[in-house]
């Protein structure tokens, strides 16, 4: 058994998510507590009880770390590891923990940051996204050329479904444009920003000389990357700046997984979107995911099993 965790993406969020989790391990209880002296506010309060701020992005993301880092210790306390890792968008920074690229405490200082960088970016360019459904990748792309403006694939998520981002105008005439050349459905998303894409390119560089003033190391094990759908090789920092401006090719990063023989994959973090991707994108590997008690004794069950 090959086996890879997956780290979910914003988005996923939910009140309540890592509950259970926090009053069955002490060890979870600790890293809420650290999170809370690192943050200067009780991260508990907003994951379990305050969903307005549990989907402010500034709050999210450090929201979904934290429970990145809380699944990744019960799963250490029960002798569970994995030689490959990799995330959705946020997610990757997940697979960065995972892959002790930073301590759990510099993670958190660096997604505080990303999330502001962001933040910033969004509000002084102005964009939107929105997912494509039923059209195949080839399709999409060639259309993607005949739009003016900015726009672009931001997500690769699986088959049939691909997310586009860009200014207004330009995903507007996309939307339209696909929905005429054959989409099932165009979806637009609850976003506060055109992320993954050109206008997040202040957000990059700053966080990319934010960057400068961190130590990371390289990483441990078998890390596949967002920017290329391809293993790390080298140039974190230039790979975790790039990342905020480039397409997430989710779809690629399976395929590139499964062709070196991996044949499982633990969704960490809430729900079982990722989980969703890879079935459609490989009917044979074995699925599972960590996010409360009854998700943990499942997965428990499949890799011991």
């Amino acid at each position: 058994m090959r086996v890879a965790f997956m780290f979910s993406g914003q988005g996923a969020q939910y009140v309540g998510m890592g509950e259970q989790l926090y009053e069955s391990y002490g060890s979870v209880r600790d890293i809420f507590e650290h999170a809370k002296h690192v943050l200067g506010y009780d991260i508990k309060h907003i994951l379990f009880q305050d969903e307005q701020k549990l989907n402010d992005t500034k709050y999210t993301q450090v929201a979904m770390f934290v429970l990145y880092a809380s699944i990744l210790e019960v799963l250490r306390e029960h002798g569970i590891d994995a030689d490959y890792s990799f995330g959705l968008s946020l997610g990757e920074y997940g697979a960065y923990l995972h892959n002790q690229v930073f301590s759990f405490e510099t993670g958190l200082r660096i997604i505080q940051s990303r999330g502001e960088f962001m933040n910033l970016a969004a509000s002084k360019n102005p964009g939107k996204m929105s997912a494509i459904m039923g059209m195949d990748v080839d399709t999409l792309e060639h259309l993607v050329n005949q739009v003016p403006g900015t726009v672009k694939i931001a997500n690769y998520n699986t088959y049939g479904q691909l997310v586009i981002s860009g200014d207004v105008d330009a995903v507007d005439a996309l939307n339209q444009l696909a929905k005429d050349q054959g989409a099932k459905r165009v979806i637009p998303l609850n976003t506060s920003g055109a992320f993954h894409s050109p206008l997040m390119s202040q957000a990059a560089d700053d966080f990319e000389h934010f960057l400068d003033g961190i130590d990371l190391s390289e990483p441990r094990r078998n890390l596949v990357v967002n920017f290329t759908g391809d293993y790390y090789k080298e140039n974190l920092k230039e790979i975790m700046a790039l990342q905020i401006t480039s397409s997430v090719r989710f779809i690629q990063s399976v395929e590139r997984l499964i062709a070196d023989g991996v044949d499982t994959f633990i969704e960490i973090g809430p729900k079982k979107t990722l989980s969703g991707f890879v079935r459609k994108i490989n009917k044979d590997v074995t699925i599972g995911n960590v996010e409360d008690l009854e998700s943990l004794q499942a997965t428990l069950s499949i890799l011991e099993g």
